[in-house]
């Protein structure tokens, strides 16, 4: 729940940082990793972890990086230019669901009623949030066009349990996540140079800032999150884990006023229920 809470807090910091500093969306995406990467990198030491690879482990690993990683970021952190951080959380957490079909397609997982019902749920959600049912086009206004970013980032997100579930099985998931951050970072590297130029922060506060989102809600997280693992079950910390979207909404509202229409709470509402319904799942 610690980590879901730290997790919430990135559309804060991330509206903060557009406003006070220099710093892109995808700049901060980038920073965001650059941060982490040494967190994770000295847990790795200090746990004296070993990192061996393949080259095919290598290739599956840019692969890795560059879907999860690479499209993720760029995608949440430009949502929050034009959505808010309410709907950028939601939407984001369309991903079970993206997760569902993908290990279906792929890892050949069984397609139960009770995925289905999910998925079913989660997408009426996100039509719901963005204005879909109530007749209005895509791409209408700019907040629409930050809804189907975060959706997107969903769809990236997703592919992190499909590359992590090859990946991750004889290692321990410190090493697999460095390994996907540094080829993220190095994919992320010329997108952001090539539409954002190289922006350093340019004041005390903007490196206070990149610096807060690379540790708080990147490393911070990864590790709370990791030792509860380690305590309770995976399906049982994927429950508590939908902290994330509550607390981002929550303080989406504190800090800057964001309410959501009674359609996208009830979309929200049913996100959140697919949620649960998958991972509470038996089969």
């Amino acid at each position: 729940m610690g980590a879901g809470f730290l997790w919430g807090t990135t559309g804060i910091i991330s509206k903060i940082t557009y406003a006070e500093t220099n710093v892109g969306p995808i700049s901060l995406a980038w920073y965001r990793l650059i941060f982490a990467i040494p967190t994770l990198a000295l847990l790795v030491v200090i746990k004296r972890y070993k990192i061996s690879l393949t080259m095919r482990e290598a290739v599956l690993f840019a692969c890795f990086g560059f879907c999860s990683l690479t499209v993720f970021e760029t995608l949440l952190f430009t949502s929050f230019l034009y959505t808010t951080v309410q709907h950028a959380a939601a939407l984001l957490y369309t991903a079970p669901a993206f997760v569902a079909v993908l290990s279906w397609l792929i890892l050949k997982e069984r397609f139960t009623k009770a995925k289905v019902a999910a998925v079913s749920l989660s997408i009426l959600g996100a039509f719901l949030i963005l204005g879909v049912v109530t007749g209005e086009p895509f791409f209408a206004s700019k907040t629409q066009i930050g809804d189907l970013l975060a959706v997107g980032s969903g769809v990236g997100y997703s592919s992190w349990y499909i590359f992590g579930k090859v990946l991750g099985k004889k290692r321990d998931p410190a090493v697999t996540s460095l390994l996907a951050m540094c080829f993220g970072a190095v994919f992320l590297f010329p997108i952001m140079v090539g539409l954002e130029g190289i922006r350093i922060p340019n004041s005390l506060l903007a490196w206070q800032l990149v610096a807060t989102i690379g540790i708080v809600p990147t490393a911070a997280a990864y590790v709370l999150y990791m030792g509860g693992l380690r305590l309770i079950e995976a399906t049982k910390a994927s429950v508590f884990a939908i902290v994330e979207p509550v607390s981002a909404a929550i303080l989406g509202f504190w800090f800057f006023h964001e309410m959501f229409s009674y359609i996208s709470f009830v979309g929200f509402a049913l996100i959140i229920s697919s949620i649960i319904l998958i991972s509470t799942s038996r089969t």
